[in-house]
């Protein structure tokens, strides 16, 4: 695809964006619904799976930046979503782990399957895994030992957070440790010997 036709279809999609957002509005407007109180982080998810989309659809090397940087925006939506919803904005002392290093490998692990590249694949599987273990620690330890939720279990909450900690740590070790010997190359076979050759030169 050259750039004139690459160019074509961000416009397009452009285009897109705008009748949507342009749809929304008015919906809104009309039918005298607040659809900014509740929806409005979908002003950062659109924008991030569109990013995403044409990051996967372009062909050059400038794709992967365009999926790693779209999913970063979609997670952002996403995390925002939740937290409106829940009226929990205080999660954000946990959830940045969805955000980094979690959306960053996945946006690796989607560009790893397109490319066919199974070890960066399994790479960014790796890193989704750090990520989940990071938010579930720092989460339990927020809500159940802080009590950021008004849940406060006390004794209780150190122990399942020091109980999530060491299986956790496990998990990652245990990974790490079979994806380095996945990785490991083969030792190099030792040369075949070679049956000796009759010296056919001519002697004097």
């Amino acid at each position: 695809m050259n750039d004139t036709e690459q160019r074509a279809r961000n416009n397009r999609v452009l285009g897109l964006l705008l009748l949507a957002a342009g749809a929304w509005i008015l919906a809104g407007r009309f039918l005298l619904v607040d659809f900014g109180r509740w929806l409005w982080p979908f002003w950062v998810i659109v924008p991030g799976v569109i990013i995403t989309a044409m990051g996967l659809r372009s062909d050059n090397r400038g794709g992967e930046g365009l999926v790693i940087f779209g999913s970063i925006v979609t997670a952002t939506g996403a995390v925002l979503f939740a937290q409106n919803l829940l009226s929990h904005f205080e999660s954000w002392a946990y959830a940045w782990a969805v955000l980094f290093p979690g959306s960053i490998g996945v946006g690796q692990y989607l560009w790893a399957k397109k490319m066919n590249d199974a070890p960066r694949a399994r790479d960014a599987q790796h890193t989704m895994r750090v990520a989940a273990a990071l938010f579930l620690a720092f989460g339990v330890f927020f809500e159940l030992v802080l009590g950021f939720s008004g849940l406060h279990w006390g004794p209780y909450g150190r122990v399942a957070l020091g109980v999530l900690l060491i299986a956790g740590g496990a998990a990652i070790y245990v990974t790490s440790t079979s994806n380095e010997r996945r990785r490991a190359p083969e030792p190099p076979k030792p040369p075949v010997p070679q049956p000796p050759v009759d010296d056919l030169t001519p002697r004097p």
